[in-house]
């Protein structure tokens, strides 16, 4: 008990003698009458509190904080002989790199960053330290030792405070004339409220650099940052089979800089392969030059336009010209020749911030099976509301062997049909919108032993803050097979199922995303712009089957009518209805209503060019009812009073729990299921496993399982006997 005292106390004195001080004068009892205002002033008050509390240790041990701080092992004699599962630059520049490797209940991190002074990493779900679980690690210029400090930010400051417990165990650290590199590990759960729990959903993994020198005091840090990691990721790539791979990317494609989002098709021959391979992984190619003066050059830093990109494999006729397209250089998205809708079974799907993957060891997708001409199309869309002229060459680079797997696996999409009629109102939190995979659907193209689900790509966009794939069977809903609680665009990474799912023939899956667009003044639709937003599902799953899309959207009729509007001029609800059918095409437009397919929205001043529906929505004319009449459908929503919550929440009823059209596609651009209108099944939700107790049996370093190998085992012998020793004299001095 004595030991884990004067561990605990020599951590809390020396992140107290780095902390930079504040001082607070206050008088008793002269606290503001108002509630808000007394909340403001308790806030220094309860600073004061912890530094008078550290104060009174430091103190009470200061004769010992020589014996306490010559404890700390000499780091130079060890380094940690661990593979690391994982490895990332938090930075642009490499400057901060985090490697790790983890076991079920601790993760051990190697953080090796380009200073000389200390380096601070933290974890937390938005992307500022207040409320982070912070970590500061330095090694000393006067003796090499190297120390790490657990601490947390302040809730209502950007302060970093000692934590009254310190978790986080130092395995080793060193510095030589430009990097500092230290290793240490915790519990993944360390029961302890001032520590972050890291779990499955993604993390801001936050990164400070202090001036060269700062050992022992913690001055204003020199560069700083933040990157959304998984930290708990499985890994999966193959080790001793032989190994291909074919590059499926575009030549030289102008993005202009009028055009803010843009889609690219382009039909790829495969390899030609006499005999089936398999595909077991991807990964990005990007390649993205800004045009200067007419010329493309590298620019360092200059962030790539390319949002994402799937591969679509093609139930090619062998009356239509794929050999052809094959030779050319693409088409734009909206204007692809109509049989390349035959191009439909995703194969590989990226997203920013993916770095692709490896397929689990028992799977992989078929390439070249019928031993001759195969063809996919790859379909990239650029984000480029920078509006800058870039010249292109991104694409995806598959990798295949012919050392077949078990299985025969296969992507399935869904989610949330794209469309102008996936709308999140403005001002909200929480708003939550559905997709549906049918029962009907899944009855009819499942095989009767059902399909395994191995794992999950979950997709949207910039305002999307959680995404889960539901499973329900009959009227119960089974635990999630996929689930992410802190969404983040910028890091999109597929999901292994653990154990994978078993689903059979006519259970339903249902992908719920929940949006904050609190900081958007306008209503944001459905749409392949950054600034629209998506809901989707790309699951891996085997035995391989024929459907390759299934989907849901809010039928038309009901749409309108949730908004209030009855009738248009010039066209019925059912020739909109067929225009939303066709992928939002305005083709089916009056002459008169059809001034570009690509419009030029005034308010951004740039092109969207495949707005699936938003440019419609500005040209529809409201007839019916009276007091909207001749106002264009989307003056109508931009006018709604949406910071009524009544109104929002209705609508949100009304879209969640409501009508849905449910869409069911096969490989080969068939109907899997006819269309059909459903409502939304009525199941028992299962209990957010987020909401039960857990019982903590541990608030420190101690019994943290050892993933190091036995050199480290023996350096932690020499640590702790070197503590012992300490802490004996430390107690017979008392």
């Amino acid at each position: 008990m004595h030991l884990q005292t004067v561990l605990t106390l020599g951590a809390i004195l020396i992140c107290d003698a780095k902390l930079p001080r504040k001082q607070y004068f206050h008088q008793p009892n002269e606290l503001s009458p108002n509630p808000s205002q007394n909340s403001q002033a308790l806030r220094p008050l309860q600073v004061e509190s912890k530094n008078e509390k550290t104060s009174r240790i430091v103190n009470q041990y200061k004769r010992n904080r020589r014996e306490i701080l010559s404890s700390v092992f000499d780091s130079e004699s060890y380094e940690s002989s661990l593979t690391w599962a994982h490895s990332e630059r938090l930075d642009v520049n490499g400057d901060v790199v985090l490697r790790w490797v983890n076991s079920d209940t601790s993760i051990t991190f190697r953080l090796e960053a380009r200073t000389r002074g200390y380096v601070g990493i933290g974890f937390n779900s938005a992307r500022n330290m207040r409320g982070a679980d912070l970590v500061v690690a330095w090694v000393d210029d006067r003796n090499g030792n190297a120390r790490v400090l657990d601490c947390h930010g302040l809730a209502f400051d950007d302060r970093a405070v000692a934590d009254e417990v310190q978790n986080y165990e130092l395995v080793s650290g060193y510095q030589n004339d430009t990097h500092t590199t230290v290793e240490f590990r915790r519990h993944l759960d360390t029961c302890d409220r001032q520590d972050f729990v890291i779990g499955d959903d993604t993390v801001q993994v936050l990164w400070a650099l202090g001036p060269d020198g700062s050992d022992g005091e913690l001055p204003t840090h020199v560069q700083s940052g933040s990157r959304p990691l998984r930290l708990l990721l499985p890994v999966s790539k193959p080790d001793s089979i032989p190994l291909w791979h074919w590059d499926v990317r575009l030549t030289n494609l102008t993005i202009p800089h009028d055009m803010a989002t843009l889609f690219w098709c382009k039909i790829f021959k495969a390899p030609d392969l006499q005999r089936k391979h398999h595909i077991v992984g991807y990964q990005p190619l990007i390649d993205s030059r800004p045009i200067r003066n007419g010329r493309p050059i590298i620019e360092q830093n200059t962030a790539s336009p390319v949002h994402h990109m799937v591969l679509y494999e093609c139930a090619e006729d062998p009356d239509k010209q794929w050999n052809e397209w094959a030779e050319g250089d693409g088409s734009f998205g909206p204007k692809k020749p109509s049989e390349w809708s035959a191009c439909v079974t995703p194969i590989a799907a990226w997203a920013v911030g993916s770095k692709g993957e490896f397929l689990p060891e028992n799977v992989g997708i078929p390439l070249g099976e019928k031993a001759g001409v195969s063809y996919y199309m790859l379909e990239v869309h650029y984000d480029n509301q920078a509006l800058h002229e870039v010249l292109d060459s991104s694409g995806i680079r598959i990798h295949y062997t012919p050392s077949l797997r078990a299985h025969d696996a296969a992507l399935l999409g869904a989610g949330i049909g794209i469309s102008a009629l996936h709308v999140i109102p403005p001002k909200q939190r929480q708003y939550k919108t559905v997709g549906i995979c049918s029962p009907e659907c899944t009855n009819s193209t499942m095989p009767e032993e059902g399909i395994n689900i191995v794992s999950v790509l979950l997709h949207a966009h910039g305002t999307a803050r959680k995404i889960s794939l539901k499973h329900v069977r009959g009227n119960q809903e089974l635990p999630r097979i996929s689930e992410e609680n802190s969404y983040d665009a910028r890091y999109q990474q597929s999901r292994v199922v653990p154990g994978g799912r078993k689903f059979y023939k006519g259970d339903t899956l249902i992908t719920e995303c929940t949006y904050d667009s609190t900081s958007r003044e306008k209503p944001i639709l459905g749409g392949y712009s950054a600034s629209q937003e998506m809901c989707l599902s790309f699951i891996l799953y085997y035995p391989r089957t024929e459907l390759a899309g299934c989907y849901s959207m809010t039928p038309v009729k009901e749409f309108f009518e949730t908004f209030g509007v009855r009738e248009f001029y010039g066209l019925s609800i059912l020739q909109v209805e067929n225009i939303f059918l066709s992928n939002g095409n305005l083709d089916n437009l009056l002459p008169s209503q059809l001034d570009s397919e690509m419009r030029r929205n005034p308010e951004e001043g740039a092109m969207q060019g495949d707005d699936q529906g938003v440019g419609l929505m500005k040209e529809l004319i409201i007839r019916e009812p009276p007091e909207f009449r001749n106002k264009t459908f989307m003056a109508h929503l931009n006018e709604m009073p949406w910071s009524e919550p009544l109104l929002t929440e209705k609508i949100e009823i009304s879209f969640y729990k409501g009508m849905h059209m449910t869409f069911c596609k096969n490989r080969d651009d068939t109907w899997g299921a006819p269309i059909q209108i459903i409502t939304f099944p009525n199941y028992t939700e299962i209990i957010n496993n987020d909401t039960v107790e857990k019982s903590c049996h541990y608030k420190n370093i101690d019994g943290i399982p050892s993933v190091t190998m036995a050199a480290a085992h023996t350096s932690k012998i020499i640590f702790n006997s070197a503590i012992m020793a300490v802490s004996a004299m430390v107690i017979i001095a008392r």
